[in-house]
């Protein structure tokens, strides 16, 4: 029998409460308590047991006055024993969080670092007569799948706890599943025994990251003796692939901490999947060894850095899984959140106390962001829009690197849906899908296809360095890329064996079609896409192979004469941009790094500069909508801005022509202005920079970038 019906006491007096309940906004959230919560309930001749499926997180259990029991720990069940008769049930629970048990004490998970931590009798209670086993451990899987994993924090703020029910967690599932991904990973919390029961009856699977993070190296055995219970309580589950003990630990967590917990977890899961640290050692500090049984890492790079980071990673004496990655914070609905104004982005401490947070921008942004305040002039809606665009030309170039490289064995993106403290989820603040399916099977479904970019090992100073061509943009005269294969066993994408390809020109007419082998699995190649004799314009390049397409741009630009460039020389001292040395001189100027000459096109690296990446955590406001071409962009995305103070001292007045807004603080720095005199950027026509290709006669792209740079100053 469940007990629902309760009271609790904040120190007022009496309110009704229905537990599951969590003190949310009723109180501050700095309020540890104790809050007392109280029932009556009828308890069988010769008494019974109470099961708490779950407080957060110090619980003192009294029946009619007598102490019957205590427990500390928010993620595990606990039972006391009642006597028989009509019983006065209370129950005194304190937070973590304050000043008696703080976040590092214990463990909290990440739910404090996103917003607060919260208290109350947040599961179910149930009275029974009888006590079942603990349950056994599920059967050991034969072969894990490929994983295509979400990450999942916890992050429930219409219900203040993460306790969601049975509604819920089947909508999440099914969402999650419509989108290709076939797991979800539980980032530092632990959701209650139905979602995993849902998981399994929905064909998906689960990642339990046990919730040990930055933790007080002084309470780590109090905390061992929870990951010991929640490991037995949720062992049965045979939805759950892997375990790790906790994320990104460092220094603060002896290595033989880690040790122990693998092996225990282990021997009482039965499970082999087990890892120590998601994220590992080798990025996050600490003693470097690791006992796990599968390496894993949480990459976050700026675009152009995937494919060389990857190839960093993959190698290793375990298959690695990537147990985060590829994040990319969009530009939220400021407008709609001024207007709400949820608890959680309130100025006001009892709603929204900065806490542990690293990251309290939001309340500051709606007083002072133009887009919250006047979101019509700022073109907010158009921005939302840009920026989703470009959130999902990230998901798909970064993922179509990982499924490349077969050496991984799957994947968690981060993540499931906007917090506080970022808005990188395919849900949004009012938990909508921000994509489509159509949008995200083709790079995230069980069988897909990719690009393979050309190999281009530059000559540099008397020996070769690693190289790569932009598979979207080639100059005139030919195209030539690989396509690669990935899939399940059984993908529907591979059931029909031939891979077809086209491509169509910007009227849909085919200006080349080709095939590939007929042949299922993992493969580096599955086709080569050539077309000879390649004029001037836009494509697209389209492939099936059994159930399942994708397609990427092609564009095709004039190889440039830079002898022609009449009026344009150069001032290039670092030697750059060396093609340019080819440029006849005159009253302009392609200045590269230095400021030199009257007027032209100056491009910095370096000084007049301030670091920053051009992919993550941001949004672009382009002066030219039709500078908005992601896939252009890559090969000379910066990971530098223009430092507004340098301009202003050395050019003076300017105009913004490509905008770099901070999707987490809102501060802005240009990349693209235009002066009197000058066009002044941090795009990259050299390229350089990771995967992008390496010099001026190597990167199409750039090319017409610079071009167009130049004619812009003479226009």
């Amino acid at each position: 029998m469940r007990l629902t019906r309760w009271t609790v006491d904040y120190g007022d007096g009496p309110h009704p409460a229905v537990v599951p309940h969590a003190w949310a906004q009723e109180v501050s959230v700095e309020w540890e308590g104790p809050a007392v919560y109280r029932t009556d309930v009828d308890v069988p001749r010769g008494g019974a047991t109470v099961r708490f499926h779950g407080v957060a997180y110090a619980a003192e259990v009294f029946a009619n006055g007598v102490l019957v029991g205590r427990h500390r720990g928010i993620w595990d069940a606990f039972d006391v024993t009642v006597p028989g008769g009509r019983v006065d049930l209370e129950v005194r629970v304190t937070k973590n969080g304050g000043h008696t048990y703080s976040v590092g004490d214990t463990l909290s998970g990440f739910l404090p670092f996103v917003h607060q931590t919260f208290g109350g009798i947040y599961r179910e209670v149930e009275l029974l007569e009888s006590v079942p086993r603990l349950d056994a451990p599920a059967a050991s899987r034969s072969k894990r799948p490929y994983l295509r994993g979400l990450l999942h924090w916890g992050w429930y703020p219409e219900i203040g706890h993460p306790n969601p029910d049975e509604h819920t967690v089947r909508k999440e599932v099914r969402a999650a599943k419509d989108l290709g991904f076939n797991l979800v990973k539980f980032c530092l919390w632990v959701p209650p025994h139905r979602y995993f029961d849902i998981l399994t009856e929905e064909g998906m699977l689960g990642w339990l990251e046990l919730p040990l993070w930055n933790p007080n190296p002084e309470r780590l055995e109090e905390m061992a003796d929870e990951i010991e219970r929640i490991a037995l309580q949720y062992r049965r589950h045979p939805s759950i692939v892997a375990w790790t003990i906790g994320c990104e630990l460092s220094s603060a967590v002896p290595h033989a901490f880690r040790r122990d917990m693998v092996a225990m977890v282990r021997a009482l899961t039965g499970s082999a999947d087990v890892a120590d640290s998601s994220g590992g050692a080798e990025a996050y500090g600490g003693d470097l060894r690791e006992y796990g049984a599968f390496d894993v890492f949480h990459p976050y790079c700026d675009l152009p850095f995937y494919p060389p980071v990857l190839d960093s990673l993959r190698d290793g004496r375990r298959y690695p899984l990537l147990g985060e990655f590829n994040d990319h914070d969009v530009h939220r609905d400021l407008a709609r959140l001024g207007d709400e104004l949820p608890f959680w982005t309130s100025a006001l401490p009892e709603l929204n106390a900065p806490g542990v947070r690293w990251q309290y921008d939001l309340p500051r942004v709606l007083d002072t962001s133009r887009f919250a305040l006047e979101p019509t002039k700022s073109r907010h809606k158009a921005l939302m829009a840009s920026s989703r665009r470009k959130a999902l030309f990230v998901r798909k170039t970064a993922v179509e690197a990982v499924r490349a490289r077969s050496e991984f064995d799957g994947y968690v993106i981060t993540g499931w849906r906007d917090t506080p403290i970022s808005s990188s989820g395919f849900f949004d603040d009012w938990d909508k899908p921000r994509f489509t399916p159509e949008e995200c099977l083709p790079w995230n479904g069980g069988g897909v296809l990719f690009p393979i970019p050309s190999r281009c090992p530059t000559w540099t100073h008397g020996g070769n360095r690693p190289g790569w061509l932009d598979p979207f943009a080639y100059f005139e005269g030919g195209v030539f890329l690989r396509l690669g294969s990935d899939g399940d066993e059984g993908a529907p994408v591979f059931e029909e064996g031939e891979l077809v390809w086209r491509i169509v020109d910007a009227h849909g007419t085919t200006v080349a079609r080709g095939t590939g082998p007929s042949e299922f699995g993992r493969q580096n190649e599955a086709a080569q896409v050539v077309w000879e004799n390649a004029p001037t314009g836009e494509y697209r390049l389209e492939a099936r192979m059994g159930g399942g397409t994708n397609a990427w741009p092609l564009w095709v630009v004039p190889r440039p004469d830079w002898g022609a460039c009449a009026g344009w020389g150069v001032h290039d001292p670092a030697g750059l941009m060396p093609e340019l040395a080819e440029l006849p001189g005159g009253e302009r100027t392609v200045a590269v790094r230095q400021l030199s000459g009257e007027r032209g096109v100056l491009v910095l690296d370096e000084e007049g500069t301030i670091p920053m990446p051009f992919w993550r955590e941001c949004a672009q406001e382009f002066k030219d909508a039709s500078l908005e071409r992601w896939e252009r962009l890559l090969p000379v995305s910066p990971d530098r801005a223009l430092d507004p103070a340098w301009l202003r001292e050395r050019l003076g007045d300017y105009e913004v022509l490509i905008n770099r807004i901070d999707t987490r603080t809102y501060v802005e720095h240009p990349l693209l202005v235009r002066t009197e005199s000058w066009i002044v950027t941090t795009l990259r026509p050299q390229g350089g920079l990771g995967s992008q290709p390496a010099g001026l006669r190597h990167n199409p792209a750039g090319c017409a970038l610079l071009r167009s740079l130049m004619e812009l100053n003479e226009g």
